[in-house]
């Protein structure tokens, strides 16, 4: 009877020590926790600061659809594009080279 008591305390205490191996080194360890909740917060950010970008090509689409004045905008802006009959004119900015 005492043997089997002993045996039993043995296997609870070796279960222990695997668990608390298992808590403290093993794959789900708490350093490992922080590390994903860490790279979790990190993917937050950059999927609000995508969202955020989505959200302005989102209002830029919906204008283009909905007003020509837009496009030509655009057009004119981003793609340097005029009318035939204007003429086109570029600024270039100066380096400084007193530093």
């Amino acid at each position: 009877m005492i043997r089997a008591i002993n045996l039993i305390i043995a296997l609870l205490i070796s279960i222990s020590f695997g668990l608390g191996y298992s808590i403290f080194f093993g794959d789900n360890s708490y350093t490992h926790k922080e590390s994903l909740v860490s790279n979790n917060n990190i993917q937050h950010i950059k999927n609000n600061q995508l969202k955020s970008k989505n959200d302005i090509l989102i209002f830029e689409i919906q204008s283009a659809q909905s007003s020509d004045e837009h496009v030509e905008n655009f057009a004119r802006e981003r793609l340097g594009l005029s009318y035939p009959d204007e003429e086109f004119i570029i600024f270039e900015k100066k380096k400084d080279d007193e530093n």
